[in-house]
């Protein structure tokens, strides 16, 4: 296994993005966001995707240099056109704008259409958590789908990630963020990689049986549900309420046929803690934790975690040792350099990586 420093890999997956015709700087914050997703250890929403965005530029499914665009605003509310802009860039944008609006009326919406893959939904409820908003994040695809229905086979849902974050009066944030599928494509997409087999339950193949081959899921299957084959029916209803409330309340529309394009709507709903309540919000969310906390472990080697607790653990060795890289995220980089008119020399130039064991 190869460790990186977090700033090489950064300076990588920017160059490699300005070669496909990124801007400079909205490249460096794609950038910065894409290894902050290595850095707490969601490698599937990581430089992993470096190669995904430069495909999707040639295709003309991500453009650079756009910024969103208000098409429709209220005091508590707006809705973004994303015009398939950088999905980093316009999601900091509407959570900012949610918080900021949260400030005066206490609660704000703001929804993001047609923009490129925000990334990991955990970086924007961090984000509202830093500016003293409680926040619910929502997130669909309209294209490509890869969840099938409850009792269903065929894929007829996207992954639909949900997120919720609270501040917690001299602590870390609570943040939690989850797919409403079982487990997220990407996870899939770096065990295929590496080549490496699946747990059972995460996906089913072309016929609708239980498979263990990530290849499976790329030759007709589909990922289950969140609750697999015993409990789907509950990631299932979370799945489908996602959607609407990204896409129904986005204008960007819902998961269907004919979608062409695979792109994200992103609904966020920021609540400003201090506005609606002064400090009691966030006082009580500290005495919460706390008790939380201090239930006995079941196995003293393991203490009692909150949800935020094992990504900041991971954040800190992973400054501390590098980010680890297997080969196939390195081959996937090298791939994406040569299609954005570099060379692939650039992934061993920039990178000054250590072999451990």
């Amino acid at each position: 296994m190869l460790h990186c420093p977090p700033n090489r890999l950064q300076k990588l997956a920017a160059a490699i993005l300005v070669g496909a015709g990124a801007a400079e700087e909205e490249a460096a914050s794609v950038a910065h966001y894409l290894v902050r997703s290595d850095l707490v250890g969601h490698a599937s929403h990581g430089v992993l995707r470096v190669k995904q965005y430069v495909e999707q530029i040639g295709k003309g499914q991500i453009v650079c240099r756009k910024q969103p665009a208000v098409v429709n605003e209220g005091p508590g509310f707006a809705v973004l056109e994303g015009h398939l802009g950088f999905g980093q860039i316009g999601a900091a944008i509407a959570t900012k704008l949610a918080c900021e609006k949260a400030v005066t009326q206490g609660i704000a919406m703001v929804a993001l259409r047609n923009s490129a893959h925000v990334g990991r939904l955990g970086d924007w409820v961090e984000l509202a958590a830093e500016l003293g908003c409680a926040s619910f994040h929502f997130v669909n695809t309209l294209a490509a789908p890869t969840v099938a229905p409850w009792g269903g086979k065929e894929r007829r849902l996207s992954t639909n990630p949900l997120a919720w974050g609270m501040p917690v009066e001299n602590g870390e944030p609570i943040i939690v963020d989850l797919t409403t599928s079982v487990v997220a494509e990407g996870k899939v997409r770096l065990a295929r990689a590496a080549g490496k087999k699946i747990p059972p339950g995460w996906i089913v193949d072309r016929d609708g049986q239980s498979s263990t081959d990530p290849n499976d899921l790329y030759t007709g299957g589909a990922l289950l549900p969140l609750g697999g084959l015993d409990a789907g029916h509950k990631g299932y209803a979370l799945s489908l309420m996602v959607d609407l409330m990204a896409g129904a309340i986005s204008g960007g529309g819902t998961s269907g046929a004919g979608r062409k394009i695979n792109c994200n709507n992103f609904t966020i709903i920021a609540i400003d803690t201090q506005r609606v309540a002064g400090g009691a919000i966030e006082h009580e969310a500290a005495l919460f934790t706390d008790w939380i906390k201090s239930a006995t472990p079941a196995e003293t080697s393991r203490p009692v975690l909150l949800p935020g607790d094992v990504e900041r653990a991971t954040q800190s060795r992973h400054r501390r040792d590098g980010i680890p890289l297997d080969e196939g995220v390195l081959a996937a980089l090298r791939e994406a350099a040569i299609a954005a008119g570099l060379s692939a020399d650039i992934v061993n130039q920039t990178l000054e990586l250590t072999v451990t064991s």
